[in-house]
């Protein structure tokens, strides 16, 4: 009977050691699920305050191609070709500002996400890291706004100078919007590679090695929401390439003392 008993007991624990992991996953699983749901519901809402500032938001939006237009002496006025183009328009600008609206929020829940990497929740580190990823974002749409789509939209107007044509407010805004959202995700490279790099997941050699494929991707992303010319490309493409250069540079200052003093030892 001894004998039976510890097999048994065995046996237990051997479903014990396979059901933890399982249900550690599981729950994982679940908990990410459920800040998904909680990300979404929070755009939501934010889209929808957004809507009653949706003319503001156009305005501020639609300025960099309207300010080209007036100075090249051409209508400053968006066109529009369908009727439910005006209706698209405003949901995507009160879009981009529920996104906006809810940064903070999206950024906890990130640092939710992030937080069992490190040695704890406390809530000065998760205050810092929504407040520096909060500022980042911003950082990267004003970027976009003020620097970026002022000048390929002066580019391309400057292309077809002799030309007579009209701006719709549909494509303008379908890719501003694109543009300032991955300027503004993009931003955020430099303090995910600081926390990765400082719970040692991630090194800066490890992202030097990758930086061929980042390049690619940083170039394919440009190709993709910017139109097709060469310029464009090379505008959005080469600010991604040195957000992920930065990224390198972090990783390598907020690598753990411990794997500093291995490298100066070898």
């Amino acid at each position: 009977m001894k004998r039976v008993g510890h097999v048994e007991a065995a046996t237990q624990s051997e479903q014990d050691q396979y059901t933890s992991p399982l249900m550690a996953v599981l729950t994982r699983v679940h908990e990410i699920r459920r800040q998904l749901m909680f990300s979404a519901g929070v755009v939501m809402v934010g889209t929808i305050v957004s809507w009653s500032l949706s003319d503001h938001i156009y305005s501020l939006l639609a300025h960099p191609v309207t300010q080209a237009l007036d100075e090249r002496g051409l209508d400053p006025r968006l066109t529009f070709t369908r009727l439910t183009d005006p209706f698209i328009v405003y949901l995507s600008v009160s879009f981009l500002g529920g996104i906006v609206l809810a940064i903070p929020l999206l950024m906890a829940q990130l640092w939710r996400l992030l937080s069992p990497l490190s040695e704890g929740r406390r809530l000065r580190a998760t205050f810092l890291f929504v407040i520096v990823a909060t500022l980042l974002f911003l950082s990267g749409l004003a970027f976009g706004q003020l620097v970026l789509l002022p000048f390929i939209t002066g580019y391309l107007l400057d292309l077809a100078e002799g030309m007579q044509g009209m701006v719709t407010a549909r494509e303008y805004l379908r890719f501003a919007v694109r543009l300032l959202l991955i300027m503004g995700v993009s931003a955020q490279l430099p303090l995910l590679s600081f926390i990765l790099a400082r719970v040692g997941l991630l090194d800066a050699r490890t992202l030097w090695r990758w930086l061929p494929y980042a390049v690619l991707v940083a170039f394919v992303s440009a190709a993709l929401i910017t139109p097709p010319d060469g310029i464009s490309q090379v505008l959005v493409g080469v600010p991604l390439v040195a957000l992920y250069l930065s990224s390198i540079a972090v990783a390598a200052l907020a690598r753990p003392k411990s794997t500093h003093a291995e490298d100066q030892d070898e």
